[in-house]
Parts: structure tokens; sequence; C-alpha cells
């Protein structure tokens, strides 16, 4: 009876003073890690292998979940600990929702393993949602490399010590050194485009490739090792349908040096530009074969990949992971899509969306520019992977392949941006969406698409052609006249400089007498304001008849070419015909000559 009535007396308490069924896990890794001099816990979860940076208020809770305390204990312990930061019951809630979601805390409760299962599924789904997003970039699931890089590292780790890094980059420096030695020659050396990306060579590519990347991959995961964190991921992915590896270094978050989380990143190219020194070398100074070959498909995938792909901050390999420990923002690219969708929702729907607490408050503006150069660059490499494998294709007509690649890279694109948007309008809010804001993206939206509909594309091409000598030269009428004399016939030979056609122009005589009429008269008018000391009206009159003297010159050099030349010696050879015109045509305006101007029927005629 007591018992029920200690029962009965719980139920009625407020739910803020009942005890949290939540206790933090006994086996999380904690590591306190410096962004921007100022310091975070880092969790890491050793069974899902999952990596959290927490908020110091966050943590706190965190540590404070023992099952016992209540959500007011917890927020009255919280608030001393935190005195300066305002703290409620249920924005406690809130972070223990949030911890719960993420899978730090356990519960003595019964029925926790649906929740789990449902956690995991949605993780689940969530990659495979991505991976459909993104058909060119098709990770497979793995293995623990762990052992394997425990006894590899003690044996290769000396590469990755910095007297040693420093010779490797003095090696790579000389080859690209010697290759601007020899540029021309190099040039000259290489193969044709379709030759270097047909068959079979392209097995080959797709082979070195591989070998490039699983070394690119081993670099990763032995600097990580060197540096005392761990690899527990390792396996194959599909870039751009070519078989490579993937290594999960996430453990280097754990690191508190900095650099070294740098460099872990930078391993793989550090490994790659040392294989495409090699290379060079080796591609120069062999024979054409089979070792020829390769070298040069390794030097070409290792060089082009990391241009285009790792070393490129825009993308989110290795130059993103690089830059965003050097800047000390983790997940960077997050907090610019945030930034830049926060933009937009207010903008374009006048949506305000709360703040990011992991946001830095100075320098967001750069968050915006980095978000939309990768989003524009991602679109050119997607551009650009799309018409390389066009080229390659076309020639064995299976282009559309590649068309069909595009179209399905740039569908899943869209939807992406489509979940975004069905996401931003479905959270609740209490501001109503701004009608004028979202009535001007309507407008600007249908009219970049009827832009872009606008724009003609052509599927094909259709042209005339023509056989003509070779060393032709046409001869042309430069100025209209009528065609008087006619000195030459179809296959006399000529001399440079040999008179081919006569042809008058009555109008350009008319103007040329008619100009010398007007310069005669204007002569006397210098003399005439001369005598009236009117200076401005003399030097204004010379003017005039500096004008009426380049007419008259201009008009000189089209009569000149009314007189027209042979400009080389050779053979006259006939233009083309034009054909004479029909009854209709005659019926509406007088007829025209016919033939070719070569013709002695055709003298008088219009030219």
């Amino acid at each position: 009876m007591a018992v029920q009535q200690q029962d009965a007396s719980a139920a009625l308490r407020p739910s803020s003073q009942r005890p949290v069924p939540l206790r933090r896990r006994a086996d999380l890794v904690v590591e306190e890690i410096l962004y921007r001099d100022v310091p975070f816990p880092v969790i890491k979860d050793p069974v899902g292998l999952k990596y959290y940076r927490l908020q110091p208020e966050q943590y706190g809770v965190l540590n404070l979940l023992d099952g016992k305390r209540s959500l007011q204990d917890i927020r009255d312990d919280l608030q001393a600990q935190f005195p300066t930061v305002h703290v409620t019951p249920q924005d406690v809630q809130v972070l223990i929702s949030d911890l719960h979601d993420k899978g730090l805390l356990v519960s003595e409760r019964l029925g926790q393993g649906e929740s789990a299962l449902k956690r995991h599924r949605e993780h689940s789904w969530q990659k495979i949602r991505q991976t459909a997003l993104n058909p060119l970039y098709l990770r497979l699931p793995g293995w623990d490399p762990e052992r394997t890089l425990a006894r590899i590292e003690p044996y290769l780790g000396w590469a990755f010590d910095w007297p040693f890094v420093t010779m490797f980059m003095l090696f790579a420096a000389s080859s690209w050194l010697f290759l601007a030695m020899r540029f021309d020659d190099v040039v000259h050396k290489l193969p044709e485009f379709q030759q270097f990306f047909g068959w079979p060579n392209l097995i080959y590519l797709w082979i070195t490739l591989a070998f490039a990347k699983i070394l690119h991959e081993f670099g990763h995961g032995i600097s990580c090792k060197h540096f005392g964190s761990d690899c527990h991921s390792m396996g194959v992915m599909l870039l751009v349908f070519s078989p490579t590896l993937y290594c999960d270094v996430t453990d280097s978050w754990m690191l508190k040096n900095k650099w070294h989380r740098i460099f872990i990143g930078a391993a793989g190219m550090y490994v790659e530009v040392i294989l495409a020194a090699v290379a060079i070398y080796v591609w120069y100074w062999s024979k054409p074969g089979l070792v020829n070959h390769l070298a040069l498909n390794i030097f070409f995938v290792s060089t082009v990949t990391t241009v285009i792909f790792n070393a490129n901050p825009l993308l989110r390999y290795d130059g993103y992971y690089m830059l965003a420990d050097y800047l000390e923002i983790p997940n960077l690219r997050q907090k610019a899509t945030k930034q830049l969708q926060k933009y937009f929702a207010w903008y374009c729907f006048g949506i305000e969306t709360p703040d990011d607490p992991f946001m830095p408050t100075t320098g967001r503006h750069w968050f915006l520019i980095y978000a939309i150069a990768s989003t524009v660059y991602r679109w050119f490499v997607l551009f650009a992977i799309t018409m390389f494998l066009y080229t390659v294709l076309k020639p064995y007509r299976l282009q559309s392949i590649g068309i069909m690649l595009a179209i399905g890279s740039i569908s899943a694109i869209f939807v992406s941006m489509g979940m975004n948007l069905y996401q931003l309008f479905s959270v609740p809010r209490n501001d109503p969406i701004n009608k004028v804001k979202l009535t001007i993206t309507i407008l600007v939206c249908l009219g970049l698409v009827a832009g872009v509909l606008m724009i003609p594309i052509p599927w094909y091409e259709e042209a005339a052609f023509y056989v003509e000598p070779v060393n032709v030269r046409h001869v042309y009428t430069t100025v209209p006249g009528f065609l008087d004399e006619v000195h030459v016939e179809p296959g006399d030979e000529v001399s440079e400089g040999d008179l081919l056609v006569q042809m008058s122009s009555p109008d350009l005589i008319d103007r040329r007498d008619e100009l010398r009429d007007q310069l005669e008269i204007q002569k006397f008018e210098p003399e005439t304001y001369r005598e009236l000391d009117d200076l401005d009206g003399m030097e204004l009159a010379r003017q005039r008849i500096e004008t009426i003297e380049e007419q008259l010159a201009d008009v000189a050099v089209q009569l000149g070419h009314l007189t027209i030349s042979s400009p080389v010696a050779g053979r006259v050879v006939e233009p083309s015909r034009t054909k004479r015109a029909t009854i209709e045509s005659m019926e509406e305006r007088l007829p025209t000559w016919h033939g070719t101007p070569l013709r002695k029927s055709n003298l008088g005629a219009m030219l």
C-alpha cells in the first residue's frame, strides 16, 4: 500500500522534477580540441565510429545525466556551471533529445531497441539516398584495415616525417622543372586525344587509376596511424565508374595538433605527387611500349585527379578537409550551405531561420561566397565529366550513355534542391511567408526557365560544301559598276598584274566631277575671309577644302577598283554560274544577267 502511494505521488509530480531515465554512455572517448583558441569537447562513439563536436553547455548536460537527476536538477546544476547563460528546463530537454538522437545516451527503460533500430534504418536510408543522388561517386561497404595498417606503419611511417617530406617534395619539384625545361619536346611526345582515351589504353587508364588511388588511400591510412589515430574503415569506391579505394580517417579529429590533421588530409596527394614525379622520368626516358604508356597514364591520373578533385577545397575531398582544419571550422561545407539557405530563405521567401550556434560571428559573408563558389564548381565538374565521357564514347556510338548520366546527375541535384525546399517549408514557424518576396522569386525563376528553354540547342548541322583547287585566288568586285570590257576567257594563262575586266560607274564619275567643281569654288573662300580678317572663317574654309580633297581621293580609289587585274600568275577558272531567271520571277521584276561575268553576252551588266 505504501509503495502504491509512493508511485502515485511520483506520478503527480511535474515532469520537470521527475528523474530523467537517461545516462551518459560509459564507453565514450572525449578529447578537448582548440578551435579558434576556444576549447570544445570532441566525442567519439567507439561502437558506431561517429564523432561529434559539442558546445560546452551541451557537454555539461551530457555529464550531468546519471539517470537520477530531473530536468530541474540538471537545469540548476548547468546554470551554476554557466552563470552567464540563461537556461530553461525546455532548453535542457532539447539538448537531451539531441544527445539521444546522436546515440550518446543509454536508457534503463524497456523498448530502447526499437528506437535504436529506427535510427539505424534512417541512417542506412540516408546513405542510400546520398548514393542515388550522386551516381558518379559510389561508395561501397568496406572493412576494418587497422591490423594491416599497424603492420605497415613501422616500415613506411618514416616517409611522413618532415625531413623525408622535404626530400620528396624537392624530388617532385625537380620533375616539374624538368617538364618546364623540355616543354616543347614533351608536347611533341604526347599522343592524340582519341589515341590516349581509346581502346585498349582506356583499360590501362582504369587499372592505373585504381593503382594510384589505392596508394593514395593507404597514404591517408598510414599517416593517420603514424600520428596516433585509428582507421577502422576502408573500402571500394567507384569514381566516375573507375574502381578506387576510400579510407575513413575521421578519427584524426581527435588529434589536438591541427597540422597533423592537415597533413593526414594531404597524405594521399603527397603519395600521388611522388608517384607522378617518378612516372614523369620513366615516361620521358623510356622507349615506346607498355611501360611508357603506363607511366604516362600514372602521371595523368595522379595529376589531373589531384588538381581537379583532391586538392580543390570547393569539392568535399582532401583539399576541403585541409581547409576546414586550417580555418578550424569543422563541417565547413554544411555551415556554408546553411548560411546560403538562411540568406535564400530570408530574401526569397521572408522566412527567418535560427542561427547555427557553431557558426563564427565574424566573416559570415565568406561562407556565402564559399557556398556559391562550391556549387558553381560542382556544376562545372559535372559538365566537364559529361563532356569527357561524351567525347570518349562518341567514336563507339555510345555517347547516349554520357547524356543519360548527365541527365541522371542533374536530376539528382534538382531532387536534392527540392527536398531542401520541402524541409524549409515544413519547419513550424510563427511568421507567415512574405507574399511579395515569394511572388518576385517565382517570377524570376519562371523568367530563368523561359530563358533557358529559349536557348537553341543544335542537335545536328546541315551545310553545303564545294571543291576548289589548291592555292586558288578568288577575284571579287569591290565597287559596284557596269561590265565594259572582258579581256580574258576561261582557261587563259595570265601573269600577275594582267588586266582581266574593265568596269565603269557613271555615278562615281558624276560624283568625282561634282567634287572637283566644289573644290574649285571652295579654293576662293580662304582668300575672301583673309581680306575680311576673319581668321575663324578662313580656318573653316581650309577644313572644307581638306574634306573635299579627302572625298576626291576616296572616289579615285573606288574608280581604280573598277579596273580588275590578276593578283597572281596562273590560269583563269570560270566562276560558278548564275541561273537564268524563271518566267514567274520575270513577271515580278526585271531579269538580270545569267551565266558568268566572263561571257560576252553579259557586257553592260551591273556587277
